[in-house]
């Protein structure tokens, strides 16, 4: 008589926990989810708000184009989007979100309810979700055109992922990395309004600015925004664009320079991104103009612009490392 089978399917709830669990591992890894699809939504004013440091609650409006009554049944639902319709879409991504995971992943963890409202509707429709995604109740709303999607008792079904957030040490690393994001977020998106309110104070503002460079000051502050220096260079070959805010040659390191790389920033496509090899060849630059160590971080923004189909943003779960064609590196030598 052959031996049973010792292999059995997980059931449905078992693998969505497992797979949510992946998307969803911080509070940080909330807030850029949810932030990034307030900037698919055409968003200009987006405001964070967290509750014991997003354990509690967590809280995103924004005054995008918020979403339709059609689709509202879906966005809970894994592999639901609207950003691609194939792997080929990849190729000509235009978005920040793609995988349809986030909001899936995020009621499977936490509580989760979506106020909404577009520009046709009368009025704002609150709807609450289960921990499938699916809509459980709704009622009408006072808010104005966009989203706010909240999330309450992240971790719920996670109680080693919570204890291991929980601790004071863990907590505050979490804010300032909540803070750093959108600090960069601010400079890469100029033109979006953005608040961080941490148990109803006030941690991080950056009014909307016309450009750029006003975005830079508005956040590094005019003593280290005058000592940044402009620069371009492009390859037409493969329709590559550099654009730089460098620091000066011989300017004060103290200004320019810092022991974290919070303020080294990268962007491919106007999307946040880490790219070690490009940050080091920074680097070296900044140590051999200044006469200092490479271990220092310059204070820099580099912001790329490349034909979508020369990019792959698929690399890992958060997005934010990046594969690109090396001419990047060589247009910077």
């Amino acid at each position: 008589m052959a031996d049973k089978s010792l292999l059995t399917p997980l059931p449905a709830s078992t693998i969505r926990l497992i797979g949510s669990s992946q998307v969803i591992t911080s509070v940080y890894s909330v807030v850029k989810e949810l932030l990034e699809n307030c900037f698919d939504a055409h968003a200009i004013a987006v405001d964070v708000k967290l509750e014991n440091y997003g354990l509690d609650k967590i809280e995103i409006k924004d005054n995008g184009d918020g979403i339709k009554t059609d689709d509202i049944q879906f966005v809970g639902q894994r592999h639901y989007t609207s950003k691609i319709s194939s792997h080929d879409d990849l190729q000509q991504l235009q978005t920040y979100g793609f995988r349809g995971e986030a909001l899936a992943s995020l009621c499977s963890v936490s509580e989760v309810s979506i106020t909404t409202k577009t520009v046709q509707d009368e009025i704002s429709i609150q709807y609450k979700l289960t921990g499938e995604g699916k809509i459980k109740d709704s009622l009408p709303s006072h808010l104005g055109q966009g989203t706010t999607i909240c999330a309450v008792n992240l971790f719920k079904n996670l109680p080693v992922r919570k204890q291991y957030h929980n601790t004071n040490k863990k907590k505050k690393v979490e804010l300032k990395k909540i803070e750093d994001l959108l600090r960069v977020y601010s400079i890469v998106k100029p033109n979006v309004r953005i608040t961080l309110r941490h148990n109803k104070e006030l941690v991080f503002q950056k009014n909307a600015q016309p450009d750029t460079r006003a975005a830079i000051l508005n956040v590094f502050g005019h003593q280290t925004v005058n000592l940044l220096v402009f620069c371009e260079k492009s390859d037409t070959e493969t329709e590559i664009k550099l654009e730089m805010y460098l620091p000066k040659p011989g300017c004060d390191i103290t200004l320019t320079s810092r022991a974290s790389s919070d303020r080294s920033i990268i962007s491919v496509n106007n999307r946040p991104v880490l790219i070690p090899d490009l940050d080091k060849v920074v680097r070296q630059y900044y140590s051999n103009c200044n006469g200092c160590d490479t271990t220092r971080y310059p204070v820099y923004y580099l912001l790329i612009t490349v034909p979508t189909d020369r990019q792959d943003v698929n690399l890992d779960p958060n997005k934010t490392h990046i594969y690109l064609q090396d001419v990047v590196s060589k247009l910077l030598m």
